[in-house]
């Protein structure tokens, strides 16, 4: 089965088989397994595509905004 992963970091797409998890070959990161299947991926215009893209964007900014509050938060206890 094909998965779709997408980079935390640089937001690139890359589709993997037969593998739990993946590396971004653009950055080296560690990839983050989509929501999405394959089947669902391709049925997608290039217009939704970049529209999941962004949501999924969104998502780590407020992710990270969180994490940075939290730790912030611990180091003033």
């Amino acid at each position: 089965m094909l998965t779709i992963f997408i980079c935390p970091k640089c937001y690139n797409y890359r589709i993997v088989s037969r593998k739990p998890d993946a590396t971004c070959f653009h950055c080296g990161a560690m990839l983050h397994r989509s929501d999405i299947d394959f089947i669902e991926f391709t049925d997608m215009s290039e217009q939704e595509r970049s529209d999941y893209k962004q949501k999924f964007i969104q998502r780590m900014k407020i992710y990270k905004d969180n994490t940075e509050n939290l730790l912030a938060e611990q180091e003033v206890k």
